[in-house]
């Protein structure tokens, strides 16, 4: 038998770099409004607002890819405010100061968020999420406590690289929708032995590509100014 590589098949890789399982020092960089899409819960679809979170990583598991640009996490969940929601429970969750009566109010903040690895449905390979199967999200503030004193101590979280950047649905222009564009695209992936392609070319521009998916973006306003 062939000696096998030394590639652990547990990590993920997005875009060439793996995302590393763990509690990650992050920052909130972008908060969008994505509009209405369906989703499916034990056979039965549904209709809701969805928004995307985007955080910044930091530490020394999470280096900077080779272009330079930091790695992110983003966050799917849709908008309810019911005590038992995933996003009533996240609002409560990222709101550690108190401070703020909408999510947005936190970009640039600072957090410790778990990044969990889940199973694929046919269990073929793992995915990166913020979102563990069973056991939700685990964001808090940049604080722990020492167990050695039981001091509370805080994590020094630097400042994000990224702009900061937001969409709200209602209200939204062409300069807002222009902001969160994004040039370019993945490059193509090929297997070296086989030459098979294993992950076609993609847009980058994929915020506004999620935002013209939406059920109701025919409603929109900027419907009309850029298609």
């Amino acid at each position: 038998m062939a000696k096998r590589n030394g590639l652990n098949m547990t990590v993920p890789v997005i875009d060439g770099e793996p995302i590393v399982k763990g509690k990650a020092p992050a920052r909130l960089v972008g908060y969008y409004e994505i509009g209405k899409h369906e989703s499916e819960f034990e056979g039965v679809k549904s209709t809701h607002d969805y928004v995307q979170l985007v955080f910044e990583l930091f530490g020394p598991k999470y280096p900077k890819l080779p272009n330079g640009e930091p790695q992110r996490m983003k966050l799917e969940e849709k908008v309810s405010l019911s005590d038992k929601a995933n996003f009533f429970k996240l609002m409560a969750m990222m709101n550690y100061s108190g401070k703020a009566t909408h999510m947005a109010e936190f970009l640039g903040d600072p957090f410790i968020i778990e990044i969990f690895h889940n199973a694929s449905q046919d269990g073929k390979r793992t995915y990166p999420s913020l979102k563990g199967k069973g056991k939700g999200y685990n964001i808090t503030g940049p604080v722990y406590e020492d167990p050695a004193t039981g001091e509370t101590k805080t994590v020094d979280i630097p400042e994000p690289v990224s702009e900061l950047k937001a969409f709200f649905w209602d209200g939204a222009t062409k300069e807002d929708w222009d902001s969160i564009y994004i040039p370019g695209e993945y490059a193509e992936r090929k297997d070296e032995k086989t030459g098979e392609v294993i992950a076609k070319a993609k847009s980058k521009n994929v915020i506004q590509e999620r935002i013209k998916a939406a059920l109701n973006w025919s409603e929109h306003s900027l419907f009309a100014v850029v298609g």
